[in-house]
């Protein structure tokens, strides 16, 4: 046998038995990140049936909306008189964005006038607890399974826990997002207004519902992170926007001067939210027990202004980011 007959029986043995030459097609590694998103986004659905009840009673509400939105041609107060004031007509498209994720009555308007418009849905107690129920168990279920390891195995931590994020955001935003910024531009439309002098309000809602979606989804990840049961989870979230709007509410009331007290309920903290993003800053408070509106304005230098609520948004993602990046990095893949 010759040399070169013995080297070619030594390849291809080596590549029959042991290695073999790679003739499939690579991924990189982002597409991995977007495979787990596309499968938490599936399994969420599938998990709860409670949870599927209440996406279809959101989504059949948002139908009925989207509709009335697409037939209104002109808008009353709750009064019944008809608004054709420019000004009060992006008051009430303001507030009817502001007050989508409101859990409990009116609280802050859109003026300080006292209008009330009733324009727009407000499925904040419906929409709390989807998020609670599908967040709860994207790392809950993950630990009470003992399937990390197979994650960490083809994902690295950072890539783990940017497609969990992700999920819950794209989640969340299916629920917000889409609904606001459709039913806004179904109300211009229909309202005969020009979208170009609405642009503003669209990149408001957009800028709303990403800062809102952040928020919400770091948070039930991280109670999902720190119990291993995702119903303690999904209880505790709904549980501190239902209590956390009832108490913050409470102590505003009590002292109406105390402009920062508005920021204690979530609920209240996501309507200012959403009011600065869409750059209406002159509002009003609404006092039940002495039937009063107070004057809010968030940008005459004095007491409580946009810039605070914006400080706020970054600190509250700042600490809970912190908080999932100490637990992915800090601990083991078995303390996980």
């Amino acid at each position: 046998m010759t040399e070169n007959q013995t080297n070619s029986s030594s390849t291809e043995y080596l590549q029959k038995f042991t290695y073999r030459s790679f003739v499939g097609k690579s991924s990189p590694r982002w597409m991995r990140v977007l495979y787990l998103i596309r499968f938490e986004l599936i399994s969420t659905w599938r998990k709860s049936k409670f949870g599927k009840v209440l996406m279809i009673i959101i989504l059949t509400i948002t139908l009925f909306a989207l509709i009335g939105a697409a037939t209104t041609s002109r808008l009353v107060d709750m009064e019944g008189e008809v608004i054709d004031d420019n000004e009060m007509i992006r008051d009430a498209l303001n507030e009817s964005i502001a007050n989508y994720l409101v859990v409990g009555s009116y609280f802050i308007l859109s003026n300080s006038d006292g209008i009330l418009y009733p324009l727009g849905m407000r499925l904040g107690l419906f929409v709390i607890i989807v998020i609670g129920l599908a967040g709860s168990g994207l790392f809950a279920d993950d630990k009470r399974g003992k399937v990390i390891e197979i994650y960490l195995s083809r994902l690295e931590k950072k890539e783990y826990i940017t497609g969990k994020v992700g999920a819950i955001i794209i989640y969340i935003n299916i629920f917000v997002l889409l609904p606001l910024l459709i039913t806004g531009v179904l109300y211009v439309q229909s309202l005969g207004e020009d979208h170009a002098d609405y642009l503003d309000f669209y990149q408001g809602i957009i800028t709303y519902s990403i800062l809102c979606s952040i928020m919400l989804g770091l948070f039930i990840l991280v109670l999902s992170i720190l119990f291993e049961k995702r119903a303690y989870a999904s209880l505790i979230f709904f549980l501190f926007f239902f209590f956390g709007a009832i108490i913050g509410n409470m102590i505003a009331n009590a002292d109406m001067d105390n402009e920062f007290l508005f920021l204690i309920s979530p609920a209240n903290f996501l309507v200012l939210l959403a009011y600065v993003c869409l750059g209406d800053y002159d509002l009003g408070v609404y006092h039940e027990e002495k039937d009063k509106v107070y004057k809010l304005n968030l940008d005459n230098g004095v007491g409580l202004e946009y810039w605070h609520v914006f400080l706020q948004v970054f600190i509250i993602i700042l600490v809970l980011s912190l908080i999932l990046a100490y637990k992915i990095w800090k601990t083991t893949t078995e303390e996980l």
